[in-house]
């Protein structure tokens, strides 16, 4: 029989009209520039090609632009990424799938970070340099100056890490910038035993985030606000406490491009504490972001100098007490010390989280 006899015609139009259809979907979806689901840009259109350089990479800029918008990629992308997670194995090589479904970041050395693997003395040695500068330059101030660094997800759990990665290391990177900041006389501050502690009652971290939850926010603010000796500003959890809700899946949960992936977060109700304050958010810097929380309150002005892990998740606690709350990146040590100093902080507490506790800049910018 021939290839083209009449039974198969129909299959073959079949066929045609299937592979039809993710163009004609193509043609009439809007043009997109970014994939929020993948937390990625996607390929830009090729320029058309002036040299022989550009004529041989058209190809291949090409087959990236449409395998970036070709008919039902979304639906697709997403069916794919969840039978990858199903069986455990991740779509992105920088999501890390642990056990009982736990999402783990593998870049930045967060992994090196929690086997002991990755020891950066050097770069542990200019932090606590830094530290120290601005140890003495706060203390010359009369302002209280506090280091700490917000532990990994891996940090913290790691009972859900695989077993090659779960036990932990004689020493990490995290002990040795604590010996480092004490032989330097700088105050600091250890966030893991707080948040191990309240680990085993209630999740002090997102299971698809990298970051804590609002709950694992709270039991950190309270360690720092009582190694300042500021008892009075602690919040007691159970009194704020509402529970855990189901949020949409986190940073890491996009990595992978998997949707309607199960997380949850707490609800916290500061009601009881009093009214909400003023809250006033404005760009405290021409080149870095920042956040300014003025609450009407008599009551000092706090500066937390830190990345996502705070930004927002301390601000309604010490916004409670303080006249003034102000969160600043502090961009691998190249902040505005300029801009702190402006606000004759009486408390400053350096924030960064633990894969990114290093300094790229020696010295913060005057």
């Amino acid at each position: 029989m021939g290839l083209l006899a009449r039974y198969r015609r129909w299959w073959a139009i079949v066929i045609l009209g299937l592979l039809a259809v993710p163009m004609a979907v193509q043609l009439k979806e809007p043009r997109k520039e970014f994939a929020p689901g993948e937390a990625r840009l996607l390929s830009s259109a090729p320029n058309w090609p002036r040299t022989v350089e550009d004529l041989v990479a058209l190809p291949r800029g090409l087959d990236r632009y449409l395998g970036d918008r070709f008919g039902f990629r979304t639906e697709l992308v997403h069916t794919h990424s969840r039978l990858r997670y199903a069986v455990h194995l991740p779509s992105d090589l920088r999501v890390l799938i642990g056990r009982d479904g736990w999402l783990f970041l593998i870049g930045d050395g967060t992994m090196e970070q929690a086997t002991g693997t990755l020891v950066r003395e050097s770069m542990i040695r200019r932090f606590a340099d830094v530290a120290a500068t601005l140890n003495a330059r706060f203390a010359a101030r009369q302002t209280r100056f506090l280091v700490t660094m917000p532990p990994n997800g891996a940090t913290i759990n790691r009972a859900r890490l695989p077993a090659w990665a779960a036990t932990p290391p004689p020493v990490s990177e995290y002990d040795l910038m604590l010996d480092a900041l004490a032989a330097r006389q700088v105050p600091a501050l250890d966030l893991r035993p707080a948040l191990r502690a309240a680990n085993a009652s209630h999740p002090t971290y997102r299971r698809t985030d990298t970051h804590w939850t609002k709950f694992g926010a709270l039991v950190a603010y309270n360690a720092v606000v009582n190694a300042l000796r500021l008892p009075a500003w602690m919040i007691e959890p159970a009194r704020v406490l509402r529970g855990f809700e189901p949020v949409p899946g986190g940073d890491l949960a996009r990595l992978l491009a998997v949707q309607n992936l199960a997380d949850e977060d707490a609800r916290i109700d500061l009601s009881g504490y009093g009214a909400p304050p003023r809250a006033t958010r404005t760009n405290v810097d021409s080149e870095l972001p920042g956040d300014l929380v003025e609450t009407g309150r008599e009551g000092p002005t706090v500066v937390v100098i830190g990345d996502s892990f705070t930004q927002g998740y301390w601000q309604d606690y010490f916004a409670l007490h303080a006249g003034r709350y102000l969160w600043i990146h502090y961009e691998q040590c190249a902040f505005s010390l300029r801009v702190v100093e402006s606000y004759n902080p009486a408390i400053v507490v350096f924030a960064p989280t633990e894969r990114q506790m290093f300094c790229w800049s020696n010295t913060p910018r005057l």
